[in-house]
């Protein structure tokens, strides 16, 4: 049975807004300023960030319009180099891309939701974990229940997600004192100067923050009028997204003294922010509404994650049960149970060190875009022929920034995370480079068996 196409344009903005905005922007500014002790950087790092997604969603437009399947960069990979590759962007999907995603979301919901009161609501060691998981949980049965019950939900949270940003930002920008705006350029003390590998790596987390801006693609079989929708989506939600970082982090830096965001808040910059410009007695709103905007981010990966697992079912590159569309909701449900099932054992395995997530994630999903757009440039070339209803523009120009910047954060990030960055946030890189080393064996491993499965049956026949 197929997935139905029966997703509209606005919904797959709202897909690609909901993706990205989540976790990376309410932790990552904080982060990023720890690495680097500079305000400016911010902006600037944020700004190159905004041009390698956008160069991305050009180059991925092109390739969606080409193959409109459900499994984003699954499907091109499969195109283009064969089974081996696209496994293992399948394999990092699921292990991080999205069940680590949602596990992270849900985390930071309840980490923002503890921020109610002073001394917390939800205490313990366990009770936290078992709310995130609750969140999880509710919202994968949502959207296993049906298409467009699990689209309304998840249009719901993402429009309240932009009226809440909406109303942060300008509120924001009328309530800062701009006497204050050297805070945009200020310099802090951190506990290492920063080198030019700093901001490679520092660059590398801020596109985790970034990551999802090629979200539809992943439900590209479901989106009506693929040719015309995929494109439009990609790129209108990735220049909103843009618009939406650059003018929350000029709030997020002049909202108060920068030491004092490092020493306090560096991982609920948005808390920080609040409680800054409309004191504590607003602030409650404020951190209900971030707990909305994670909740968005979690629905999304429970929504479009399980899409990628159903597109390695269908190829027989996992388990061929992972394919079955329930015959009364027509959505891939036992793909969605196993996502549901991987996110929330991430909750209860638990995660610290933040930065050290952010650098691992960004790393490991920064690996197959980049071999999708590499191989993009090459079938223009090599085949020609092959129908695009989308064409990147200023080709090779486009394709090639995004190629050369992202190749230049993954380096550089290698090089400092692997070489020189303190213990507590070393090895990121190479944890990454080993999930999808392990994805290889795990690739032949299958590949053997799918060959014992097959000599039986010829035995039995």
């Amino acid at each position: 049975m197929e997935l139905k196409r029966q997703i509209g344009l606005i919904t797959a903005i709202l897909i690609i807004i909901a993706d990205v905005i989540g976790t990376g922007i309410l932790t990552t500014t904080g982060e990023v300023l720890s690495m680097t002790g500079s305000a400016f950087s911010i902006l600037v790092l944020f700004s190159l960030g905004g041009v390698i997604a956008l160069t991305g969603s050009l180059c991925y437009a092109e390739m969606a319009t080409m193959w409109p399947e459900d499994g984003g960069e699954y499907v091109y990979l499969k195109k283009i180099y064969g089974p081996l590759p696209s496994f293992l962007t399948g394999w990092i999907s699921l292990l991080i891309g999205f069940s680590l995603s949602a596990a992270m979301s849900a985390i930071q919901a309840t980490n923002y939701f503890n921020k109610l009161t002073p001394d917390g609501i939800i205490h313990g060691t366990w009770l936290p974990k078992f709310v995130a998981a609750g969140m999880i949980v509710i919202l994968s049965i949502i959207h296993l229940i049906g298409v467009q019950k699990g689209s309304l939900v998840q249009n719901v949270l993402t429009v309240l997600k932009l009226v809440v940003i909406f109303l942060f930002i300008s509120l924001g920008f009328y309530l800062l004192d701009w006497t204050e705006s050297g805070r945009l350029v200020g310099e802090y003390s951190i506990k290492e100067s920063p080198s030019i590998l700093t901001y490679g790596a520092a660059l590398i987390a801020i596109m985790y923050a970034y990551s999802g801006w090629n979200g539809t693609t992943y439900i590209a079989g479901e989106i009506e009028n693929p040719k015309r929708n995929l494109p439009r989506a990609l790129l209108a939600a990735t220049l909103l997204i843009i618009i939406i970082y650059i003018t929350i982090n000029v709030v997020y830096l002049m909202s108060g003294p920068g030491e004092q965001l490092l020493s306090e808040s560096k991982d609920t910059v948005g808390d920080f922010a609040a409680k800054k410009l409309f004191g504590k007695q607003i602030s409650p709103f404020f951190n209900i509404s971030f707990v909305i905007i994670l909740l968005s981010s979690v629905s999304v990966q429970m929504m479009i994650g399980p899409r990628v697992t159903f597109a390695m079912a269908r190829d027989r590159a996992i388990f061929h049960s992972l394919e079955r569309v329930n015959k009364r909701f027509f959505t891939p449900d036992l793909a969605i149970l196993l996502q549901m099932a991987v996110a929330v054992f991430y909750v209860f395995i638990g995660f610290n060190a933040i930065l050290k997530m952010l650098i691992y994630m960004g790393f490991a999903l920064s690996i197959f875009p980049l071999m999708s757009v590499i191989g993009m440039i090459y079938l223009r070339y090599k085949r020609p022929e092959i129908p695009r209803p989308f064409k990147v523009p200023f080709f090779p120009i486009i394709p090639l920034i995004y190629v050369i910047l992202t190749i230049i954060i993954m380096v550089s990030t290698f090089i400092l995370t692997t070489f020189y960055y303190n213990e507590y946030n070393k090895y990121a890189s190479i944890t990454a480079i080993m999930v999808v080393l392990a994805g290889i064996g795990a690739y032949y491993i299958w590949r053997m068996i799918l060959k014992i499965i097959a000599h039986r049956k010829n035995m039995k026949s």
